[in-house]
């Protein structure tokens, strides 16, 4: 009953909001465009001076390179030694549970390893990334500013993998994080995998590790109502985990944040206010159908009910904006309160987003 009288009021005030903001855009789209050139650079150079009380934080993190262990292997018994050695990598991040025991995992590992194309991956992946003191350097800021805003929160091992592509590309949780170097190599490598399209290739490259690693990390810190199956809950879940992983990194560009382009981020943002009009217009908020969540929220080239250069997960990048804009508007809530709040109706009524970039009004 209240879900009805809500959609209802919803849509007897959509037509007059939708007309007060693309006029309001348009009156003053030019002003707005400078105002964010000139916001955007202010505060990416204030929010990279990391402040003492969260500098004094920083805890040294090192990087277990086990692949180095793994490949000086020479027959399955010293794989299945290596397995017995690193049981959470094996069962988590290995899958040693879709095997009969481990000693068919140990098989498998073996032969992949003794396979000459894991070499080179190997050797490429030693290239591309050295000693990983640039990534390291990263990580203990990142977890410095997670220790500022939750002094409870543990500081996870790292060790990074080279399988081949036979496992997925990350494990993490709150006390083991691992890499499989071999996804992140680039475009430049000799074999990339195969199972994913060109799109979402583009994301697996260097740079973009430590966004990925945090995004993940966020699923302990967001909270969301489950039983709220609408547009708008699953675009604020995935909102906060960018703005999580965003006051996290704030030295990083949206677009590694994101997994946008630069130019598929400048193009969302030119054109915040189209985006949030066709929300308004086809009711997305209050939609609850899979099928239709997937075409804003999914992994897809481009969301083509809105453009045909709008990238995918639109929804998901309009929910950060809206939870930026709430946080905006109440510089007082903590960070916690935030990402905790379930009431995705009460976070967006209060947020008073109005699909233009927050802080450029």
């Amino acid at each position: 009953m209240i879900g009805t009288i809500l959609q209802i009021y919803y849509r007897l005030i959509r037509n007059q909001i939708l007309f007060l903001q693309i006029n309001f855009h348009l009156m003053k789209r030019n002003l707005i465009l400078f105002g964010f050139i000139i916001l955007s650079a202010w505060s990416c150079n204030s929010n990279c001076n990391i402040p003492e009380e969260v500098s004094q934080l920083k805890k040294e993190i090192s990087i277990d390179r086990l692949e180095d262990e793994l490949f000086q292997s020479t027959s399955q018994h010293d794989v299945y030694e290596f397995l017995k050695k690193y049981p959470l990598l094996t069962k988590e991040f290995l899958g040693s549970d879709q095997y009969p025991d481990d000693s068919v995992l140990a098989n498998i590992l073996y032969s992949r390893i003794t396979n000459p194309y894991i070499d080179s991956l190997r050797l490429e992946a030693t290239t591309i990334f050295g000693d990983m003191e640039d990534i390291k350097d990263q990580l203990e800021d990142a977890m410095s500013w997670l220790h500022f805003y939750y002094p409870e929160a543990k500081t996870p091992k790292i060790q990074t993998m080279v399988t081949g592509f036979g496992t997925s590309e990350m494990y993490v949780s709150d006390s083991l994080i691992i890499i499989g170097l071999d996804y992140y190599i680039g475009p430049g490598a000799s074999f990339r995998p195969n199972e994913y399209p060109e799109y979402i290739l583009k994301r697996y490259q260097k740079q973009y590790i430590i966004p990925a690693m945090f995004l993940l990390l966020a699923d302990n810190y967001v909270k969301t109502d489950y039983e709220d199956n609408s547009m708008l809950a699953d675009m604020l879940y995935y909102g906060k985990k960018y703005y999580f992983t965003e006051k996290l990194m704030p030295c990083s560009p949206d677009s590694l944040i994101i997994w946008y382009t630069e130019k598929e981020l400048k193009d969302v943002n030119d054109n915040q206010h189209i985006i949030w009009a066709t929300f308004l217009q086809n009711e997305l908020l209050f939609e609850t159908s899979h099928i239709q969540k997937e075409k804003f929220l999914g992994e897809r080239p481009n969301t083509y009910e809105i453009s045909s250069i709008c990238p995918g997960r639109i929804g998901a990048w309009v929910g950060w904006e809206i939870v930026r804009k709430y946080a905006m508007d109440h510089p007082d809530t903590p960070l916690q309160e935030i990402l905790q709040n379930e009431n995705a109706l009460q976070l967006f009524n209060e947020s008073n987003y109005k699909g233009i970039a927050p802080g450029l009004f």
